[in-house]
């Protein structure tokens, strides 16, 4: 009588094949997970930018909306609330043109560029991000 013990070259060849697709959707999922967590990073870098922009704003708020609203549109003023040098190359801050002064609002939008996402406009706007500035009316009492 014959016993055979161990598996057959089927059984083997099966069980490689099953573990070959298992580790496949597991380094798919992987890097899904990679490219999610960019893009969080990404997100989250544009609203600290954005954060900072309207944190900048607020020592100059009380000569925007009394003594020289002129001041939002200048250029050197706009530069300063820019992202840092080492992060312009990646994103960009979009402030209006000027201030309001009747509703003391504004949106700012950060975008940011994904290599990964063809230049499409629509799949860009993905890539960004607004949030709305609102100010309060400070007293006509500027320092000098």
């Amino acid at each position: 009588m014959r016993v055979n013990s161990g598996f057959s070259l089927i059984e083997v060849l099966v069980s490689m094949f099953i573990a070959s697709i298992a580790l496949i959707g597991l380094g798919v999922t992987q890097l899904k997970s990679l490219q999610f967590a960019n893009n969080s990073f990404d997100y989250t870098v544009s609203l600290v930018q954005a954060q900072n922009a309207i944190e900048r704003m607020w020592p100059e708020l009380c000569e925007i909306q009394h003594k020289s609203p002129s001041k939002f549109e200048d250029q050197a003023f706009r530069q300063a609330l820019q992202p840092p040098q080492s992060l312009s190359f990646r994103y960009t801050l979009q402030l209006p043109e000027q201030y309001r002064n009747d509703t003391h609002e504004m949106p700012i939008t950060v975008t940011w560029k994904d290599l990964r996402v063809a230049d499409d406009a629509q799949k860009q706007l993905l890539n960004q991000i607004t949030l709305n500035a609102s100010f309060v009316e400070v007293p006509d009492v500027c320092n000098p």
